[in-house]
């Protein structure tokens, strides 16, 4: 009885090694599927690496934090920061790019999402101001009956051409990309940053007389069109860059 007891704890150990390798290996299986290429990437040149000109702050905030970090440096304190960029494997392509690159097409696509953002929130705010209990359908209903409008308001301020913006800097940067796991298999791409200003006044003030301009006293976002103007004039562009 004894030895077929032993027999018997042995085997239940051995099972249980068994099953504990088992799950250990589908962990190590499921960790290895999710965790995918380890993925590096490292500059091999720039436009300053010939006269030793190190990388502008403008650039290294923007690759690592974006345009709000640009936005929130001491120098761009009073101006509004644009900043163009374009990739590819040539760099004549990406220099020829940055040479030909205007404000305007940027300065619009970010009036875009900023002022959108705005009519948003403002009809949202108002139909809970008069839907009560019934707020959550107020806002849905509201959100489909202006955005044609609201569309074609921000159509037309994006065709606007906003003066007062000026070309201060540009930069390129060769990096490669690759898996340090993987031999001899990467990809280099060249990366053209372009980077403009405007005065904060000057497109404030263009902004708002273009959104007082795009829409008619008879319509039911004229007020809310004119209190986004104002608030422009007086506080600037909310978020710009965000």
């Amino acid at each position: 009885m004894y030895i077929l007891s032993n027999r018997r704890s042995i085997f239940m150990k051995t099972k249980k090694l068994a099953a504990a390798i088992l799950t250990a290996m589908v962990v190590l299986g499921l960790i290895s599927c999710t965790s995918g290429p380890r993925v590096r990437m490292v500059e091999l040149e720039n436009k300053g690496s010939i006269t030793n000109t190190r990388t502008p702050a403008w650039v290294t905030n923007y690759v690592e934090h974006g345009i709000s970090r640009v936005q929130a440096q001491s120098e761009f304190r009073d101006r509004y920061v644009v900043i163009g960029e374009e990739s590819g494997v040539n760099r004549q392509f990406v220099i020829t790019w940055a040479d030909n690159f205007s404000a305007q097409q940027r300065i619009g696509a970010m009036l875009r999402t900023t002022i959108a953002s705005e009519y948003q929130a403002r009809v949202q705010a108002r139909a809970q101001s008069q839907g009560g209990a019934q707020s959550t359908t107020a806002i849905g209903t509201s959100s489909g009956e202006f955005q044609q409008e609201i569309d074609s308001i921000i159509t037309s301020i994006m065709t606007v051409s906003y003066s007062g913006a000026q070309r201060e800097a540009d930069w390129w940067s060769l990096r490669r990309r690759y898996d340090p796991d993987i031999r001899d298999e990467y990809t280099d791409e060249y990366t053209a940053y372009v980077l403009y200003t405007i005065p904060k006044s000057e497109l404030n003030r263009q902004l708002a007389y273009a959104l007082e301009t795009a829409v008619s006293a008879d319509s039911q976002l004229y007020e809310i069109t004119i209190d986004i103007a104002r608030s422009i004039l007086q506080n600037g562009i909310a978020n710009w860059g965000d």
